[in-house]
């Protein structure tokens, strides 16, 4: 059985391009700008159900892959079984930071306005959805849920990369 490493290395095999390796490719592949690994509550079976029902072959997570191309980004989860599954894909121009906003602590006095929406995934674009900011000023939070984008957030300085919190 292999490893989440093994599983991952085996899967970038497969998606970054020929020409890296010196053979010219049969057909033209996406240029891969970066790649992170998360570990969010997104994974967490106990608190997405609809999770534990795709990935029910054990107790363990699956490591969320993200990883941004020169013209969008994908999400994907690799179970401890290594197949790996595509939950969200977005393309839309380049992506500078991506993050999957974990669900907030929830008390008597705050309510969770995106509850039926979540998880959440925030994209900082070159382009927001309003398409009238400057490049990479706005963050567009996606549902991974339904796959529809949930609300814009415009600054007015460019991101460079996005941190949160469960606050």
């Amino acid at each position: 059985e292999q490893s989440y490493m093994e599983s991952v290395v085996t899967f970038l095999q497969d998606v970054v391009p020929q020409a890296y390796s010196g053979t010219p490719p049969a057909e033209e592949k996406e240029k891969i700008i970066w790649v992170r690994f998360e570990n969010a509550d997104l994974n967490d079976t106990s608190r997405n159900m609809e999770f534990h029902e795709i990935h029910s072959t054990g107790n363990e997570p699956p490591l969320l892959l993200m990883i941004g191309y020169s013209d969008g980004m994908q999400v994907w989860s690799i179970p401890i079984s290594g197949e790996a599954q595509e939950l969200f894909s977005v393309r839309h121009g380049p992506v500078r930071a991506a993050r999957i906003l974990p669900a907030p602590q929830i008390s008597a006095q705050k309510c969770d306005n995106f509850s039926e929406k979540r998880p959440l995934l925030g994209v900082c674009k070159s382009i927001g959805s309003s398409g009238t900011s400057p490049p990479y000023c706005c963050v567009d939070l996606y549902s991974l849920r339904t796959g529809e984008m949930v609300k814009s957030i415009q600054f007015k300085t460019p991101i460079y990369d996005l941190h949160c919190n469960k606050r």
